[in-house]
């Protein structure tokens, strides 16, 4: 993909793939398991930006961008935790399902290239939130469908940074 074709990129263009529906079917069967694995990978978003701005303390635009994303994850962080709370879910360990993991194999383990792929790898990461969310957004109950309505512009805006950066 050549990087200065990618501005003109949407989450779904980007991604090239739409999530199986089995995928939504499972998730919308076990949505305690959703919202805890959703908080988890929230906190795994903010993760990753405070790790781009330790590994890269000299990039000042690259950090003030992880920045501000790394708050706006742990604010969904919370968000999520508030609506986990209202329903009464009890946490429980869920498992990480290897998607980020199996993204991260490919990439480069040397400079410049390590940043690029990490960049990239960080907004398919975004696009697919993205794109997942839309789905669920009309399919889950009023509470849940706003608040991954809301979501949308913020996941296509941190795909954009990821694809920006």
């Amino acid at each position: 993909m050549d990087p200065a074709s990618l501005s003109s990129h949407t989450p779904a263009s980007f991604l090239g793939c739409e999530t199986p529906g089995a995928w939504l079917d499972a998730a919308l069967q076990d949505l305690p398991t959703l919202l805890i694995d959703h908080a988890n990978c929230e906190m795994k978003a903010a993760s990753t930006a405070l790790a781009f701005m330790y590994r890269y303390p000299t990039d000042r635009d690259l950090v003030l961008r992880m920045s501000r994303l790394a708050r706006e994850e742990l604010r969904h962080f919370e968000q999520v935790q508030g609506l986990i709370a209202r329903r009464g879910i009890t946490a429980c360990h869920v498992s990480a399902s290897g998607y980020a993991a199996a993204l991260r194999e490919s990439m480069s383990r040397s400079e410049p290239a390590r940043l690029l792929d990490s960049l990239l790898v960080g907004a398919f990461i975004e696009a697919r939130s993205c794109e997942r969310f839309g789905c669920l957004a009309g399919r889950v109950d009023g509470e849940l469908g706003r608040f991954y309505q809301s979501l949308l512009v913020s996941e296509a805006r941190h795909f954009q940074v990821y694809l920006d950066m």
